[in-house]
């Protein structure tokens, strides 16, 4: 085998041009292909990937109001498609007059507020806002100059018989909500805390003094939050409360686009990459082809000396291997500068890697480029049954 390896190079380099011509042909059609999967893994999956995993665009959101019991909540928490469920107070009284914070002399006025509890996609895994505490949207914390650990307070107006009324409660905060979770005003609260506020606005009864003295939550909630477990599942979810007399909506109408553009994405480079590759395929046999057809009075004269057909179809065999292998080589050297340089350009206006090549892409492009060679080969390896031992004397 040694001795074939050392007159497949021995041709090779002196037929160099043509060698060098082949490498920079397949570097060339290579490169993109290779970039274009930097790109598709990096900034492009990413975009994706936030779209299709934002928890607001598995958000169903009820129409209208309803009287939903213990039993409901049960039923919708173990079905699959569920990834979070909660009860709610009706959408009128989720509304804070103003929240303050007193240190920094800051005030927003007409604060959405939300009801959260263990599991929120919203909050995060692992984190719990109970009574007496709050998790605020980064916009909203933003404007009141706010961070986790410190003190806000929250007010609540109502208006009895012309009397305005405000009722003020300490909230500690808890966390702050990332950007890319939800960009608008919003505060978080405990259940428990958002019935009190439904109740001081419904019930007169309940004073300003004791509006968040411990009371027995309701036996049925006008509404409810819910997040689907994927975007798959927002449509089958959606039917099962429909046969419920439950009209809902998504938050994300273009949920089913979102589906189907990961899929379609991938479908599209696989496309393109299967292009590339027949290209890449055809390529190398023509250049494989045309190097036999050059080097057809050496082959000519091995046969001569007697070497036996299958070593001699073994020489671009070699021959493929190497200069498929050594261009690809070359090309991922490349790419991976280019990715670095793309990267370094775009550092400051984004944390994460705009191109990369993993490890799984670089093994498979080496993979590939191992089938091409050897099938490659085929065509120039039964040019070689073709040449006579006697070519090299006519041509003599």
């Amino acid at each position: 085998m040694r001795y074939l390896i050392h007159i497949a190079v021995c041709e090779m380099r002196r037929d160099w041009l043509a060698a060098l011509c082949f490498v920079a042909s397949l570097i060339g059609g290579l490169t993109p292909l290779l970039l274009i999967l930097a790109l598709k893994n990096g900034v492009i999956d990413a975009m994706v990937d936030r779209l299709v995993e934002d928890p607001m665009n598995r958000e169903i959101i009820a129409v209208g109001s309803g009287r939903h019991d213990a039993a409901f909540f049960e039923e919708l928490a173990a079905r699959r498609e569920v990834g979070f469920v909660m009860p709610a107070t009706r959408s009128i009284n989720a509304l804070a007059d103003a929240m303050r914070n007193p240190l920094a002399h800051r005030l927003e006025r007409s604060v959405p507020l939300m009801p959260t509890a263990p599991g929120d996609p919203l909050v995060g895994a692992g984190r719990i806002v109970g009574q007496g505490e709050v998790a605020l949207s980064t916009p909203l914390a933003a404007r009141l100059d706010i961070r986790a650990g410190q003190d806000l307070e929250l007010l609540i107006g109502r208006d009895i018989g012309g009397d305005r009324q405000t009722a003020r409660a300490p909230l500690r905060v808890v966390a702050i909500l990332p950007p890319e979770r939800y960009g608008r005003d919003l505060a978080l609260v405990s259940l428990e805390d958002m019935v009190a506020v439904e109740r001081f606005r419904d019930d007169a009864a309940v004073s300003v003094e004791d509006w968040q003295a411990p009371r027995r939550l309701p036996d049925t909630f006008a509404s409810f939050r819910l997040f689907a477990r994927g975007l798959e599942d927002l449509e089958p979810l959606a039917q099962h409360l429909r046969a419920q007399g439950i009209e809902t909506r998504p938050r994300a109408t273009n949920a089913v686009l979102l589906l189907g553009f990961r899929s379609t994405l991938s479908m599209l480079y696989a496309g393109i990459a299967t292009l590339a590759l027949a290209g890449f395929w055809a390529a190398t046999a023509a250049n494989l082809r045309g190097m036999v057809e050059r080097q057809r009075p050496s082959f000519s004269l091995l046969a001569l000396l007697g070497m036996r057909p299958l070593a001699r179809r073994m020489i671009p065999l070699v021959q493929a291997v190497v200069l498929v292998n050594g261009a690809i080589i070359l090309t991922l050297a490349l790419c991976e500068l280019i990715i670095l340089g793309i990267n370094g350009v775009f550092r400051r206006s984004s944390a994460e890697a705009v191109a990369h090549l993993g490890g799984p892409d670089i093994a498979a492009t080496l993979l590939l480029g191992g089938l091409i060679a050897v099938s490659a080969a085929v065509w120039a390896m039964r040019a070689i049954d073709g040449i006579d031992a006697a070519e090299i004397l006519t041509e003599g």
